[in-house]
C-alpha cells in the first residue's frame, strides 16, 4: 500500500469517528432532554470541536486526494486542488460534504437553537460522502446512493449513540443531582435507538454488500475486499452481542432496581456502564474498518 493511500485511509478512519462522535452527540442531546438527565455543557462544547475537526480533515483529505489524482508529491498538490474541485465528481462530492462540516460548525454559534441546523450539516456531509464511494458508481441521485447516505447516517447514530453514551454516563452517574431514574431512562432511549438503527444498518448494510459483490469477478473471500468485510462483520456481530446482553439482561436489572437507589442499582449501573464501554471500543474498530474497506475495490483491482 502506497503512504498516501495509507494516510488517506488514516484520515478518513479519523472522519468516521468524529462524524459518529457528533450524530451520537446529538442523539444524546435529545435523549438526556427526553430522559431528564439533561445535556452536560461538555456535550455541547464537543459538537463544536467534533464539527471543525470534521472540516479541518475534510481539507486534509482534499490535498491527499489531490496528490492521488496529479501523482505529484505531497507537497507540490497545492496546484491541483483547484483541478480537483473543479473538474472531477469527486470535487463536487468533497464540496457538498465541506459545506455540510461548515454548517455544523456555524450552528454551534446558535447555542441550542442551532440543533436543526447542525444536523442538516451532519446529513450533507453523510451525502458528499456517498457521493465519493462506490455507491456513486450507479451515478448521482440514484437509489445506491440513497440508500448508502441512510446506512452512513444509522451507523453513525448506532456507533455515535454508543460512543458518547458511554461517556456521559460515566460523567453522570456520580452526581447526586441525577437521579437514578433518569439514568435508567437515558439506558431505556439508548437501548431502543441502537436496536432500531441496528435494524436499518443491517438491511442497507446488506443491499451494499449486494451491490458491490455484484461487481466481483471471483469469491467473495479471493479478495482483499472480502477478508476486511469479513473483519468489519465479526466486529458488528460482537458489537450486537454486546449491546444485546446489556438490552436482555442488564436493563431489566436496572428497571428493578430504580426506585432504590442503593448498592444494587449502582452494581447494575456499573455493569451496564461497563459492558457499554466495551461496546464503544468495537465500534471505533467498525469505523476504522469501514474506512480501510471503503479505501479497497470490491473487484481486486
Amino acid at each position: 500500500m502506497e503512504p498516501l493511500v495509507a494516510a488517506q485511509i488514516a484520515v478518513a478512519a479519523m472522519q468516521n469517528m468524529l462524524f459518529a462522535t457528533a450524530a451520537g452527540s446529538l442523539a444524546c442531546a435529545v435523549m438526556g432532554t427526553r430522559s431528564g438527565m439533561g445535556t452536560p455543557a461538555t456535550l455541547r462544547g464537543w459538537q463544536a470541536g467534533l464539527a471543525l475537526a470534521l472540516t479541518l480533515t475534510a481539507l486534509a483529505y482534499l490535498w491527499l486526494q489531490a496528490a492521488v489524482m496529479s501523482g505529484t508529491p505531497l507537497a507540490e498538490a497545492g496546484s491541483a486542488v483547484t483541478a480537483v474541485l473543479k473538474e472531477s465528481h469527486y470535487g463536487v462530492a468533497w464540496s457538498v460534504g465541506f459545506i455540510g462540516a461548515l454548517l455544523a460548525t456555524l450552528s454551534r454559534l446558535l447555542e441550542r437553537r442551532g440543533l436543526p441546523l447542525f444536523a442538516v450539516g451532519l446529513l450533507a456531509w453523510a451525502a458528499g460522502k456517498a457521493a465519493a464511494s462506490h455507491a456513486a458508481d450507479s451515478g448521482d441521485f440514484s437509489a445506491r446512493e440513497a440508500i448508502h447516505v441512510v446506512h452512513l447516517c444509522a451507523t453513525a447514530l448506532w456507533a455515535g449513540s454508543v460512543i458518547v453514551a458511554a461517556a456521559t454516563l460515566r460523567w453522570s452517574a456520580p452526581k447526586a443531582q441525577v437521579a437514578a431514574e433518569q439514568r435508567v431512562a437515558f439506558c431505556t432511549e439508548l437501548s431502543h435507538l441502537a436496536t432500531a438503527a441496528l435494524l436499518i444498518v443491517l438491511i442497507t448494510g446488506f443491499y451494499n454488500v449486494m451491490q458491490d459483490t455484484a461487481q466481483a469477478s471471483g469469491p467473495l473471500f479471493g479478495t482483499a475486499w472480502g477478508w476486511i468485510l469479513a473483519a468489519k462483520l465479526v466486529c458488528v456481530a460482537s458489537a450486537v452481542a454486546l449491546g444485546g446482553w446489556n438490552r436482555v439482561v442488564v436493563l431489566p436489572a436496572l428497571h428493578a432496581q430504580a426506585h432504590q437507589d442503593g448498592p444494587a442499582l449502582m452494581a447494575a449501573q456499573g455493569r451496564f456502564n461497563a459492558w457499554l464501554s466495551v461496546e464503544a471500543l468495537v465500534m471505533l474498530a467498525v469505523l476504522a474498518i469501514a474506512a480501510v474497506l471503503g479505501h479497497t475495490s470490491p473487484t481486486g483491482g
